[in-house]
């Protein structure tokens, strides 16, 4: 049977409503299941996981071969004492040594005892019963699992039931080595989309995977206003702005954006009617997690004296005053456009009062003041 990942991630991708999330959670956990089990999991790949940097500890099953001696091929469980018996030898101690260290001590066992010389013994620990990884966040059974084979981070999340509809694309791993503490983040739509094997590393014991959920924040003049995942193909402002039901009547056009990235704050000021208008997608880019977005009022001008409908009104872009008196219902019979006067904060926060002529641009908080004729 052959199966069309790009249409079922486009299907992931969806928004439709007739798209339950449940559905989506089976297809996501279906997919990193198979990506697991065809994967496989290879006698050399579990020794290069288990040579690495591993002790050995209580639980674990190792497997030991002697060259030359088919006869001393041993499959063993560690005591909790950290001690195996091998035959020749007796009870040995191998627990918190590396396979390297172990074997190496088995060498010398065989060659003081007379048994062999110049033992060659290889061992590879099948089954890593000594480790746990902590698998958190947004998945749906969360909690403390053994680490009983060479795992990368797709097999534990599967472990774990998969990410829930909240959870993100992005899942962080942090793992505490030799005393430091390191976290790393990985994108699972990198991983299942373009197969980019850099996105599902191998886990280790002691490792905390947690799988990220509500990543961006949508404030201000929007219809939904709250936080947001990095999922289901959710990524630039414009998505964003969507799942948060667009900006609402009394939003402005030029939103502000702030991102996070290696600990460093931007504040972008993006013109929402113009990326529209021109399809500039520098502008539309991609969030990830911590960042945010704010829709402010729109911007305002007021208006009174002779007008017939005098208050706060929108102010559009380039709007004149002879736009803003249309806007104000336009001149009482008692109101006159001769010496039209417009109260303005100038850039060192003063008010002033300037005259104006009807074809003049207004600014923001303008206030316009139409007085009364004298004939």
């Amino acid at each position: 049977m052959h199966i069309n990942f790009n249409q079922v991630l486009s299907y992931l991708s969806g928004s439709g409503n007739k798209k339950s999330a449940f559905v989506k959670s089976v297809f996501f956990l279906i997919m990193i299941w198979m990506l697991s089990f065809f994967q496989g999991f290879s006698s050399a790949y579990a020794a290069d996981v288990a040579r690495s940097d591993y002790m050995i500890g209580a639980g674990d099953l190792v497997r030991i071969t002697v060259y030359s001696s088919p006869d001393l091929t041993t499959e063993a469980r560690v005591t909790a004492a950290g001690t195996i018996t091998f035959p020749l030898l007796g009870e040995i101690k191998i627990g918190d040594l590396s396979p390297a260290m172990a074997e190496k001590k088995l060498v010398e066992g065989l060659e003081q005892g007379g048994f062999i010389k110049q033992a060659q013994v290889n061992l590879v620990v099948l089954q890593f019963q000594s480790q746990f990884i902590s698998v958190l966040g947004d998945v749906y059974k969360p909690g403390r699992f053994p680490l009983d084979r060479p795992s990368n981070l797709s097999d534990v999340l599967a472990l774990a039931g998969g990410p829930t509809p909240n959870g993100s694309d992005i899942v962080t791993i942090v793992r505490t080595k030799e005393g430091k503490t390191t976290k790393q983040d990985y994108d699972l739509r990198e991983l299942l989309t373009k197969g980019n094997a850099d996105n599902n590393p191998k886990v280790i014991g002691d490792d905390i995977v947690y799988v990220n959920a509500r990543e961006v924040s949508v404030l201000g003049q929007v219809n939904r206003p709250g936080k947001y995942s990095v999922v289901g193909g959710v990524r630039s402002v414009l998505d964003f702005l969507s799942q948060a039901g667009g900006i609402s009547s009394g939003g402005a056009d030029k939103i502000i954006v702030i991102t996070n990235r290696n600990g460093k704050t931007v504040k972008h000021e993006i013109d929402v009617d113009q990326l529209y208008r021109s399809a500039d997608t520098k502008s539309n880019f991609e969030l990830a997690s911590g960042d945010s977005i704010y829709v402010p009022r729109t911007p305002v001008f007021y208006i009174y004296g002779e007008v017939q409908r005098p208050g706060a009104f929108r102010l559009e872009r380039n709007m004149t005053l002879a736009q803003a008196l249309s806007t104000g219902g336009g001149l009482t019979g008692r109101g006159t456009e001769r010496g039209v006067k417009i109260k303005r904060m100038d850039v060192s926060g003063k008010l002033t009062t300037i005259s104006a002529n009807p074809s003049d641009f207004l600014q923001v908080d303008d206030v316009v003041y139409i007085g009364e004729s004298l004939f």
